[in-house]
């Protein structure tokens, strides 16, 4: 019979979600335990592009991203770690006519919200980013200054220690077994080392967040996706900004080091295969001779993939669990979610501490699907 042990919450899962959700709950005063199946940012917040991103947001996640950004700001002094974070802008570069429309009208609405985001010419595009390739017809760009990158190798990992000084117990390579109900609530989760007794839960296991929520008569529809990346051997500067384009799939960020990242759409898999693949070389090969051919002779020195968990409308769940009480969710971040870690833990933690969150989470509610109950 395994030992137990006691907290005021028990957090599922080792990513940026988890492990801020933890840190902001222990600087509120909570006793927390987190269980990680693997080790800390071992999955998709330790495999993503490190594009921390407010324009193109649907507008249930614009305002997180932006409050979000602003902890991003402090978040190297605060947990004296350098994460390798810069706001070196981000730019969407457009050449089709036929999406031009609706994408100025989504940077129109997230000017009206506040976020500094800009319509560029091709020109101003040209400018903004030389090495771009001459022949190529643009229609311009759209351009938020204020957006940027992280080093995703660094950033689960430095929450959490700052989140150990402040008293969380990690624990690591203990996988979830069964959460136990008692009454229409959730009091224990078991592991095969620990039962653990908490009054709140936290589900934010990222991919594997929906067999979790099952085992509680609970569901919400999602496809499990792989996002492949490679980086290049490493290059003089040439720029800062994460770039993406409508005319090929594939986005380019130059880390600090100077290797190119160029990150390649994801797509469904099965059976959580984290493999990287030729079709991404491909991907890869026909997106930089189309803007950046000064890459094609460059040489690619590695390559990975992670898996994200992807909702209908693209837009994640943050929420108390429908008709279960001590249970909360933070999933479904359908590739985008790096940037909304810190702003997740922070809107959790004061859920579960003032019994509601600072902003309004109704655009992110995990009621707004079908077919939630098993």
């Amino acid at each position: 019979m395994p030992q137990y042990e006691e907290a005021d919450v028990l957090v599922i899962g080792g990513g940026i979600m988890g492990c801020s959700t933890a840190y902001e709950l222990a600087k509120r005063g909570s006793s927390v335990v987190l269980i990680e199946k693997g080790f800390i940012g071992g999955e998709a917040s330790g495999r993503n592009g490190g594009g921390v991103r407010q324009q193109k947001r649907d507008p249930a996640e614009l305002p997180l991203a932006i409050e979000s950004v602003k902890i991003w700001r402090a978040m190297k002094e605060e947990l004296q770690w350098d994460l390798e974070y810069r706001q070196g802008g981000n730019l969407h570069i457009l050449s089709n006519p036929d999406t031009y429309d609706t994408l100025v009208k989504q940077l129109e609405y997230s000017q009206s919200k506040g976020l500094d985001v800009r319509l560029l010419n091709p020109e101003e595009t040209r400018e903004q980013i030389p090495v771009l390739r001459k022949d190529l017809e643009i229609l311009g760009s759209t351009y938020c200054p204020t957006d940027g990158c992280a080093n995703p190798l660094l950033v689960a990992k430095a929450i959490a220690r700052a989140a150990k000084r402040k008293g969380v117990l990690i624990k690591e390579n203990e996988p979830l077994e069964q959460l136990v109900v008692k009454s229409g609530r959730v009091v224990a989760a078991v592991t095969g080392r620990c039962e653990y007794r908490a009054t709140f839960f936290v589900n934010t296991a990222g991919a594997w967040a929906k067999p979790i929520c099952n085992q509680v008569g609970l569901d919400y529809p999602v496809e499990i996706k792989r996002s492949q990346l490679m980086v290049t051997e490493s290059l003089p500067p040439v720029f800062t900004e994460f770039i993406s384009a409508d005319a090929c799939s594939a986005y380019f960020r130059q880390a600090l080091n100077g290797g190119i990242h160029i990150g390649i759409p994801s797509v469904p898999v099965k059976n959580y295969n984290k493999l990287s693949t030729y079709d991404a070389f491909k991907i890869a090969g026909e997106s930089t001779s189309l803007l950046f051919p000064f890459l094609d002779k460059i040489n690619v020195v590695h390559a990975w993939a992670g898996l994200t968990n992807w909702t209908p409308d693209a837009v994640c769940i943050i929420d108390k669990a429908p008709g279960l009480e001590g249970l909360f969710l933070a999933a479904g971040h359908s590739g985008h979610g790096f940037c909304l870690g810190p702003i997740t833990g922070r809107m959790l933690s004061e859920w579960i501490v003032d019994s509601e969150p600072s902003m309004d989470l109704t655009g992110v509610r995990w009621t707004r699907f079908d077919n939630i109950y098993l």
